[in-house]
């Protein structure tokens, strides 16, 4: 086989060995993993429902352990969103079924996700939220975005998100939106063959996202009139003993059986 034919033979889209063709394939090494989930209105209806006849009338505060600014209306908030009531452990249950399956079906994972707080946020127009990242109480751990109340203003925004964002001439492109960072890579580096480490995500209500918690986030001010309310939860993750195992030295595994080394293990 001449060299000219292997070259045509690499435009076919043949994924494997034949007579003499060159097998070549596209391998890619995934960043990051992120669910999307379409929550049924219905729900979100319930959901505002009960923030706003129990979470706002209750007015707990939490944002002394926010960096959001939230503060340009008599209405901005971040409020405590409690798991003790009936609706708010039907709504932990629901949020950790969501969590699972991200660790079960995303990475193959046997585990669970259990959520341990959750709070909403009521922003409007200039609020903001800077660049920062979630914590939790274990070694792995989640954290999650949904919207549920999304202003005119974002809503109209019809610019292509799966384009590049075109921030020129003041387009206001990304008013509103929250934007996901895990590296540091700009316009540039694209041009280097280096892959995107931020990702923009325009807000739509019913739209949930659950992500790694260390994942870096901030939120874009908007102007316009009308609320953004979102909902976010944090979540512990904890392995089977199985999974605990799995990437262990045989030096490790001795080390766990005889309990000299605590982690974040259950029986499954």
């Amino acid at each position: 086989m001449s060299l000219k034919d292997i070259a045509e033979s690499l435009k076919t889209e043949k994924q494997s060995f034949v007579g003499d063709t060159l097998n070549m394939r596209i391998h890619t090494i995934p960043a990051i993993k992120i669910i999307q989930v379409k929550v049924p209105i219905g729900y979100i209806d319930a959901i505002n429902d009960h923030i706003d006849n129990v979470v706002i009338p209750n007015d707990k505060s939490f944002a002394d352990g926010l960096v959001g600014q939230i503060n340009q209306d008599k209405k901005s908030a971040q409020l405590d969103f409690p798991f003790d009531t009936e609706f708010g452990k039907e709504f932990q249950k629901f949020m950790e079924m969501c969590g699972t399956t991200y660790l079960q079906k995303g990475h193959d994972r046997q585990s669970k996700a259990e959520a341990f707080q959750c709070w909403t946020v009521h922003s409007y127009a200039g609020d903001y939220n800077p660049f920062h990242s979630h914590g939790v109480h274990t070694r792995a751990g989640l954290s999650c975005i949904l919207y549920l109340k999304v202003p005119k203003s974002i809503e109209e925004n019809n610019i292509d998100e799966t384009v590049l964002p075109k921030l020129t001439n003041a387009t206001g492109w990304c008013d509103g939106y929250t934007q996901l960072i895990w590296g540091q890579n700009t316009r540039k580096e694209l041009y280097e063959l280096k892959h995107q480490e931020q990702e923009y995500i325009k807000p739509v209500v019913g739209k949930l996202i659950i992500f790694p918690h260390w994942l870096n986030h901030q939120v874009m001010p908007f102007f316009g009139e009308g609320e953004r309310r979102t909902l976010s939860c944090n979540f512990n993750v904890y392995d089977t003993k199985k999974e605990t195992l799995k990437y262990m030295s045989d030096r490790e595994k001795k080390v766990y059986e005889t309990g000299e080394e605590s982690l974040d293990a259950y029986d499954g």
